[in-house]
């Protein structure tokens, strides 16, 4: 499998679908007629959790590349804080029309650092344990505790951090008591040498089982009469979310494969199809044509921090000047938008990667979190000594 300056492509190129995934769940067709749309089908409630898993296979790689840099505990926690800030700051803008994933993204990667000590095995053991207990413990707190309906997180959140660390670790959209699954096997798939085509086959093969797994359980479920209020539904309950926060959760809930349903069937499955999608990327790069087919979905890959806010910034924009144009009504969601912005972010990433190099923000946030340390600890040195003895 290539290596390009170092990166793995494969690691990039499922980064890039993974951006894509989302992007279509924020601006692409949305699940308002009678069928969900197949856009909907595959990459709602799936892109994201792919997004975290290959956070977990980047800690690894980068811990094993370059571990007193950008690979060091103290490293991840800087660049965990800036990814925080900067979620909440895309939070705050007004009527932004994305649930903006940054905040729980830094902390899902600082709170996995101690797992880093673990096994291959172990790790992949504890992802999988975690996927299906951490659901059950989820879905009790929502049937004990009064809803809460969390919605975005912001700047204004900080006045209340105990209230914001429960949003982001329990009620929140992506809960990362829950996900933290995902980063643990990403964690164990970083591990594993994904230049090996049996390795990536194997991936293929376990995440396309485990995926044909789940839905056959959650079809079994609907066939048995699990879901009498929702019977109406059939087959398309395999694709819906969860009852929670609208209404107080049942444990039949146990079985939905849905999206962002945090169940434990729904989170096997996503785990599947992010391992599936890990594998197939594996194989793609070792094809000759895929470098150029492929390329703009592989340069978005590799600096998805500074595309994801583009897209955050250019949807926000769009969605804000239509409703002022159009007051009362709500901004349609179709594929035009969607592709529109994949092709021009795809474009763009190419291009900036044949010239420059490193996306802006991830050059910026390597320089925060690496190269300007050695300054800030040589100045904060200096300061202790000036400083008066006894004061």
């Amino acid at each position: 499998m290539p290596r390009t300056g170092g990166r793995i492509e494969a690691v990039d190129l499922a980064r890039g679908f993974a951006l894509i995934g989302m992007m279509f769940t924020h601006i692409g067709p949305r699940w308002t007629g009678d069928n969900p749309p197949v856009g909907d089908m595959l990459a709602g409630g799936r892109a994201a959790p792919l997004f975290a898993m290959l956070a977990g296979v980047a800690l690894t790689i980068v811990q094993r590349r370059d571990r007193g840099g950008a690979g060091s505990v103290r490293a991840t926690w800087i660049r965990a804080v800036l990814l925080v800030l900067l979620g909440l700051a895309l939070g705050s803008l007004d009527r932004v029309p994305v649930y903006i994933i940054l905040a729980y993204y830094g902390v899902m990667i600082v709170i996995v650092l101690p797992f880093r000590r673990l096994s291959t095995a172990s790790l992949f053991g504890l992802g999988a344990v975690w996927a299906v207990v951490a659901p059950i413990g989820l879905l009790w707190a929502q049937r004990q505790h009064e809803t809460v309906h969390a919605l975005q997180t912001e700047w204004s959140d900080l006045q209340h951090p105990g209230e914001l660390f429960m949003e982001v670790v329990v009620w929140g959209i992506y809960p990362v008591g829950v996900w933290i699954a995902y980063v643990l096997v990403g964690m164990a798939i970083g591990r594993l040498d994904l230049h090996r085509i049996v390795v990536a086959w194997r991936l293929v093969t376990a995440g396309a089982a485990l995926v044909a797994l789940t839905l056959a359980a959650g079809l079994v479920a609907i066939n048995r009469g699990v879901f009498d209020d929702r019977l109406e539904g059939g087959w398309r309950i395999l694709f819906a979310g969860p009852s929670y926060p609208s209404q107080r959760p049942s444990w039949d809930e146990l079985w939905l494969v849905g999206q962002h349903t945090s169940r434990p069937l729904g989170m096997l499955s996503t785990i599947g199809s992010a391992a599936l999608v890990i594998g197939l990327c594996a194989l793609l790069v070792r094809m000759p044509w895929s470098r150029i087919a492929l390329m703009p979905v592989r340069a978005a890959g590799a600096m998805t921090l500074t595309l994801y806010t583009v897209h955050v910034l250019w949807s926000w924009r769009a969605r804000v000047d239509y409703e002022d144009a159009h007051p009362g009504v709500f901004q349609p969601h179709d594929y035009g938008d969607w592709l529109v912005q994949v092709v021009a972010l795809g474009a763009a990433a190419t291009i900036w990667s044949l010239t420059i190099g490193k996306g802006p923000l991830e050059w910026l946030v390597r320089l925060v979190s690496v190269s300007a340390w050695p300054w800030v600890s040589s100045y904060l040195g200096r300061n202790e000594k000036s400083a008066p003895k006894g004061a």
